[in-house]
């Protein structure tokens, strides 16, 4: 139906209130709020504006009270509908919005958008639509009131809710700046009371009365600031008088509405109502919704101390941002009302009245009785999926027990929805190709059972989950029966054979009841549209597949740190998924024997000409190479200065030897893929997206998987935490260490010294481990790979004295004291250093020195963390050759390097021999710029962004800007790589080859 022309509506009020709060928005949340103290100059301009701006929530009411008229006439229920879906739209397009920005999915924010008023996001909109809602009742009993009777309730309130709070001080009624529900019930009556009344026909001189009202609120700032100054000594009470229900703010508001209803009507400007709404709807989600809320005021929100033009123009920028975005998205939603899908949503959704609401809810309920078998499989399926996780905890006694299911049903509720609804996409989809329901019930109920008694097992005995790739071991399934027990085989027997007998027998006989009643149209759409659902599992590493996308909505575990741990987390179907879409690596053009014996004869070559100025190996040579856990220099973190250096030896040691920053492909985890990269000097940035962990997705799938242990008689490793993280044990195992030194393993750590109250083993511990390691083999070659775990999160009070400070916008307030622990314990770890240099001097060996940094603590979220994704994955590091090898050592030029340089930097420093295979790293590391995957787009340590390459000038180039002799370079690496990790490892041997002397 179309709006007659007297029932459209002014806007010009509503223009101003959305203007107005948008710019409160922005001082509330986008700008740092000046203090006092700081800046009084400042401090008075801020607090003027606050108090400006503050009149725009009070306009809406007063508004709709003013032109009650109009609203009274329209059936305003049937408005809620498209209220409800402008609302969802808006919603979704922030989240997408800062999921593109940011590359975070919280399914909270999305859980958000269906419950609008109890979580109090929208105080103010949930109230103002109570009030639209409530406008035909309230109009009809205030029409019965006399003008006298009118003015007496109206002074009455006013005392009560205005008058008495500005006397006292006090927020009698809780009106919480504005946004309370009385408050603005009691706004709609003084708008309806000024029409009724012609208040605003007998106010003379609007503007001045505007004037006068922000004038006097502009009196008060100043001078109880000056009051506060004296009796408290800071400007606590400054803004005694600016809050929206003190007599002179709703001086101001109603002087502000008079005189833009003045304005309005004498131009004349009159709308739908549905362009008011619109307006107001898109202004509320604008500068409320939480997500954008929390994302200005965490990220984009910047201070200038010492400028206050930048702190203005930066406001200005903000509002301009927030005015672009408001009137950008009025417009996608004005069009959006016309789209035939809103309209029908809108239809559907829609109702006139409660008696229609009761008639919708009933036909609703019919539906669900109807389909009620469909929803008993979903609870069934959801109460199966909560047995499995339950029975993969571990649980000792009835207390474990409770608290194993306390804890599942209150923080596993995201996995427990996302299988059930795996599960029944599945079920729902076998049920639409055979409508045979029984039939399908039970395969799926057997194909649930069987993966979650095998995950059991596989659990219990191997600490790891079902794979995909266990899936050919049943080729040999009379060896895996051979490995259960024969009772649990006979039960599963017994069972199939029950469940198969059992769903005939049901089906035949409840055949008619349990059919589809589906047309044919509907039934292949369905089974069309979850086919495709389920096939993209197959791409659920994928960055931005539709699966990939969905598991991180539902904050699934896909680090792949521990797949035991992660199985217990997600469950045996999701973490089956998880392993599903792991591609290795491209394959080269052209990959063959040839082309790998060809590559191999070139650097056999390449190494005999390298090996013409390098000296031999001496009996003892050794190498350590020493990752430290979360070292990194906060000084070169951007936007933050640190007054005193937690780590002078460090930087002199960077300094006089070949040292530089190490490119990290994680940021605050991610700690074995540095440590594989160190260990085998292939590149993860040339592996597949989805495989984000080797030691977990790939050691164990190699047959052969060489790496710088194979050149070394004896092999330690030494790493003063858990093993149990990213399958250590089985992968250390496979690399040919010989020792492996773990809390609790069975080659016992012999310093397990802790610093205070910290529960990390100190690297002064690591280090004099590792010394006795080094003076118990003075005879034969030696390698060994150290993890100091020192300084692994979280940060906590361990420390009594901290004596190093940072300040800048990268590091919130709330986390200052995290990272004065973090910088207290780089300080340790210097000092350890210092010593342990120190100590390999007097060692009468030849002993070459890898120290690096694995990567940044995630303490830095006041940074952008794409504009300083570089910066946010740069480490330390440094190559040390002790006293007895100093002499023919020489420096190397390395200033970015990648953990693949680590060993051909050694060997290049040490100058020694390198084999074949090293030959061509050491082509890599000297003419190739340093490779790492693309910081900006791997922020989430979830999965593998592009190659990249970082110059020596610290500048980010990729494959097609490198010269023609690097192409060739890399195309060799490649190649080697690609036969290493998922080819025919026809280098296997090759690589894993000694140095001859």
């Amino acid at each position: 139906m179309k709006e007659n022309k007297s029932e459209k509506l002014e806007i010009g009020t509503i223009l101003i209130a959305c203007l107005l709060m948008i710019v409160q928005r922005v001082l509330l949340s986008a700008i740092t709020v000046p203090e006092y103290a700081n800046n009084p100059g400042r401090f008075y301009l801020y607090s003027v504006m606050k108090v400006a701006v503050g009149a725009g929530l009070g306009l809406v009411p007063l508004y709709m009270g003013y032109h009650y008229q109009k609203i009274a006439k329209k059936n305003v229920l049937r408005y809620l509908s498209s209220f409800f879906l402008l609302y969802v739209f808006i919603a979704l397009i922030s989240n997408i919005f800062f999921y593109v920005q940011a590359s975070v999915l919280n399914l909270r924010d999305y859980w958000l958008i269906f419950f609008p008023v109890s979580q109090n996001y929208f105080i103010y909109a949930a109230s103002c639509v109570l009030l639209f809602c409530s406008i035909p009742i309230l109009t009809k009993w205030l029409t019965l009131l006399s003008t006298d009777y009118l003015k007496k309730v109206t002074i009455g309130l006013t005392v009560g809710f205005s008058i008495l709070p500005t006397l006292f001080n006090k927020d009698l009624w809780g009106f919480q700046n504005g946004a309370n529900v009385l408050w603005i019930f009691y706004l709609f009556l003084v708008g309806y009371a000024i029409k009724q009344l012609r208040l605003d026909k007998k106010m003379k001189f609007k503007f001045l009365h505007v004037c006068l009202s922000l004038g006097i609120l502009i009196g008060l700032i100043l001078l109880m600031t000056q009051i506060s100054l004296s009796i408290r000594g800071d400007a606590s009470t400054a803004n005694r008088f600016s809050v929206p229900y003190s007599l002179f703010s709703l001086y101001y508001t109603i002087s502000l509405f008079t005189f833009s209803e003045a304005i309005s009507q004498k131009l004349g400007i009159k709308v739908k109502a549905s362009i008011v709404a619109t307006s107001l709807i898109v202004t509320q989600m604008v500068t409320y919704w939480p997500l954008t809320t929390y994302r200005v005021t965490a990220y984009l929100k910047k201070s200038f101390p010492d400028s206050g033009k930048k702190w203005l123009m930066n406001m200005f920028e903000f509002i301009g941002i927030y005015l672009g975005v408001t009137l950008l998205l009025i417009v996608i939603c004005l069009i959006l009302q016309k789209v035939s899908l809103f309209k029908k949503l809108n239809n559907f959704l829609s109702f006139d009245s409660p008696a229609q609401l009761s008639q919708k809810l009933r036909a609703l309920r019919s539906w669900i009785h109807q389909k009620r078998m469909i929803f008993y499989v979903a609870i069934f399926f959801y109460l199966f999926t909560f047995l499995q996780i339950f029975l993969l905890e571990k649980k000792d006694g009835w207390t474990q027990t409770f608290q194993v299911v306390i804890k599942i049903f209150t923080l596993r509720q995201s996995v427990l929805v996302l299988t059930t609804l795996i599960i029944m996409s599945f079920f729902l989809l076998l049920l639409l190709l055979t409508n045979r329901f029984w039939y399908v019930f039970s395969l799926t109920l057997l194909v649930d059972l069987l993966l979650t008694v095998s995950s059991v097992i596989k659990v219990s005995l191997r600490e790891e989950p079902v794979f995909p790739s266990d899936l050919k071991m049943l080729n040999s399934i009379s060896e895996l029966l051979s490995m259960v027990s024969p009772i649990l085989i006979a039960v599963g027997a017994a069972l199939i054979v029950l469940l198969t007998i059992s769903s005939i027998v049901i089906q035949r006989k409840l055949q008619h009841r349990y059919s589809l009643k589906f047309n044919w149209k509907k039934r292949v759409i369905g089974i069309i549209v979850l086919a495709a659902m389920l096939s993209s599992v197959f791409f659920i590493n994928h960055k931005n597949s539709p699966s990939f996308l969905l598991f991180n909505l539902f904050r699934v575990n896909k680090l792949f740190i521990n797949q035991g741990e992660a199985v217990k987390e997600n469950g045996p179907i999701i973490q089956f998924l998880n392993n599903i879409d792991v591609k290795i690596m491209d394959e080269p053009k052209n990959y063959s024997k040839d082309k790998i014996e060809q590559i191999m004869k070139k650097y056999d070559d390449e190494a005999k000409e390298i090996n013409q100025t390098r000296n031999n190996w001496l009996e003892n040579q050794t190498l350590i190479l020493n990752l430290s856990e979360s070292f990194s220099d906060p000084a070169r973190v951007p936007n933050l200065r640190v007054p005193v250096d937690p780590i002078p030896t460090i930087k002199k040691e960077i300094k006089n030897n070949t040292g530089g920053v190490m490119l990290s492909v994680g940021y605050g985890g991610g700690t074995a893929n540095m440590e594989w990269q160190g260990l085998t000097s292939l590149d993860i940035s040339s592996l597949s997206a989805s495989l984000v962990t080797p030691y977990t997705q790939l050691v164990n799938a190699q047959q052969v998987s060489p790496n710088i242990t194979n050149l070394f008689d004896q092999k330690i490793a030494i790493h003063p935490f858990t093993a149990s993280l990213y399958q250590r044990k089985s992968v250390f195992d496979k690399f040919g260490f010989e020792e492996f030194y773990y809390i609790d393993s069975p080659n016992k750590l012999t310093y397990t010294d802790k610093i205070e109250r910290s529960p990390r083993i100190s690297d002064e511990s690591a280090y004099k481990e590792t010394l006795k390691a080094l003076k118990s083999n003075t005879e034969t070659t030696q390698f060994i790979q150290v993890s100091t775990m020192q300084n692994h999160m979280p940060y906590e009070d361990y420390y009594d004295q901290l004596d190093y400070t940072a300040e800048g916008t990268a590091i919130l307030e709330s986390r200052k004291g995290e990272l004065a622990t973090f910088m207290q314990g780089l300080h340790y770890t210097d000092e350890a250093i210092k010593d342990f240099l120190q100590e390999l001097d007097k060692i009468q060996k030849p002993i070459t020195f890898v120290f690096y940094g694995d990567h940044l603590p995630s303490l830095y979220s006041g940074n952008d963390s794409k504009k300083y994704g570089l910066e946010h994955h740069e480490t330390d590091y440094f190559i040390y050759s002790n006293a007895f090898s100093r002499e023919q050592s020489k420096k190397v030029n390395k200033k970015v390097a990648s953990p693949i340089n680590f060993n051909a930097l050694a060997f290049e420093q040490a100058n020694i021999k390198v084999t074949p295979f090293y030959a061509l790293l050491t082509q890599v590391t000297d003419k190739l710029p340093a490779s790492t995957i693309d910081p900006i787009e791997s922020i989430s340590n979830r999965y593998n962004g592009k190659q990249v390459f970082v110059t020596e000038k610290n500048k980010i180039i990729f494959e097609k800007d490198l010269t023609k002799e690097q192409k060739v370079i890399l195309e060799d690496y490649k190649y080697i790589q690609y036969d290493l990790v998922a080819g025919k490892q026809y280098a296997a041997k090759w690589a894993e080859q000694k140095v001859e002397q």
